[in-house]
């Protein structure tokens, strides 16, 4: 299992930015994970960390042409990856048609620039069964992966563990799971259950958790 580390507070400070870069590169985290427009802020870093983009966050409600921009500027910015969060009103909606056009198209982009695309799903917002569609959705359209959560919203790490393992069981996507409140004891947990990564919202409790060698 590897792991990543966010910076979302839209009041983030360069000293937080850097202090995030930093505890990844010490705890060797893949990624550092930032919303689009930080990127233009770490470009001294670029070359020695690798950092993803989140698309349209945390609310995945913008139109495909706004999000295709985004993505186009964030890989433009140095993104190796893109997580797009995806669309609310199109799952609320069960609208499939319009979820699976919108992924096809920003899959498209990113498949063109050689950098991965990383479905993000609230799964604290949707019912199982429509997180499964949702699933299904992202293999029609040949990816992988799918993130969880983006961290914008109170998790109990429980639920979390019970939906990660549901989508790995149910499906062939590999799970990075994504929580605000997570222990010592619930990143084992994650850990046995066999995810592909963990996200930390917190590069203080990524510190704390990595050097203690869980």
């Amino acid at each position: 299992m590897f792991t990543e580390i966010a910076c979302y507070s839209q009041d983030s400070t360069f000293e937080d930015l850097m202090r995030t870069i930093f505890i990844s590169s010490q705890s060797g985290a893949k990624f550092v994970a930032l919303p689009s427009g930080f990127l233009n802020r770490v470009q001294d870093f670029i070359e020695h960390q690798e950092f993803s983009a989140v698309i349209d966050f945390p609310y995945g409600i913008s139109t495909t042409q706004v999000r295709l921009h985004e993505i186009i500027l964030s890989i433009r910015s140095g993104a190796k990856a893109i997580d797009l969060v995806l669309h609310s009103g199109y799952l609320k909606e069960g609208n499939w048609k319009k979820v699976s056009e919108d992924l096809k198209a920003c899959n498209a982009v990113c498949k063109e620039n050689e950098v991965s695309l990383r479905p993000i799903i609230e799964y604290r917002l949707f019912e199982p069964k429509t997180i499964l569609t949702a699933c299904e959705i992202l293999e029609k359209n040949g990816i992988y992966t799918l993130i969880n959560s983006t961290g914008s919203i109170i998790d109990d790490p429980n639920d979390n563990a019970i939906i990660c393992h549901s989508i790995q069981k149910n499906t062939s996507l590999s799970v990075i799971s994504c929580s605000n409140r997570i222990t010592d004891k619930y990143y084992k947990i994650f850990e046995d259950i066999g995810i592909e990564a963990f996200r930390f919202t917190s590069p203080i409790i990524a510190e704390n958790i990595l050097s203690s060698g869980v």
